[in-house]
């Protein structure tokens, strides 16, 4: 089933984060180049539902700091392969406009030429980990172009986001998120293992 257009939020937005709460970290919040952003809007805007917030990295990173969130983790993911090394480039430059106060991840698209070198100076830039989205990049999260990525991440101890929800489901997609995004798939010897 498609599911496209749905309704957006229209909840009432408060000017800060509510006094009393501990430290605030928004731990998932995306982050592209203006082109890229715009391209995502698009599609979000023909295929799911609306995007509420439409504005440039820097002004969600000050837009979230104003407002009391005291840290933010970036994420971003290459959605075809040659772009990745670019993104994780734009991701270490936003970081560095706030430091200390936002955590980047870095992206790469798996099986993609010269992944291994790719992600390694993403980490030498600066960047935590890595973000990758199954649906989007079209990747089965136990198939052995994961394998270097895994790893990877094991030796230098760094974190991996991994987005295997499966909204929106759409068919714009090149592939079903339902059939890749399943509980019964995420099971790998990285998280098995005694």
């Amino acid at each position: 089933m498609l599911r496209s257009n749905l309704p957006a939020i229209d909840d009432k937005e408060g000017t800060t984060v509510p006094m009393g709460l501990p430290r605030v970290v928004d731990a998932h919040v995306h982050i592209f180049p203006r082109n890229i952003f715009s391209a995502i809007w698009q599609w979000f805007d023909e295929n799911a539902w609306p995007i509420r917030y439409q504005m440039s990295t820097s002004r969600v990173l000050e837009f979230l700091l104003s407002r009391g969130t005291s840290h933010v983790i970036a994420l971003q993911y290459a959605h075809k392969s040659g772009i990745a090394a670019k993104l994780n480039r734009y991701m270490a430059k936003k970081c560095r406009e706030f430091p200390n106060r936002v955590t980047g991840m870095a992206t790469i698209f798996p099986g993609e030429q010269n992944a291994e070198s790719i992600l390694k100076e993403a980490f030498d830039y600066g960047l935590n980990g890595v973000k990758l989205h199954a649906h989007v990049q079209c990747f089965d999260m136990n198939s052995d172009e994961l394998d270097m990525i895994y790893d990877l991440c094991e030796s230098e101890k760094k974190p991996m986001v991994m987005h295997v929800g499966r909204e929106p489901r759409s068919t714009a997609y090149r592939c079903d998120p339902y059939q890749l995004c399943r509980a019964d798939k995420f099971r790998t010897p990285y998280l098995w293992e005694e």
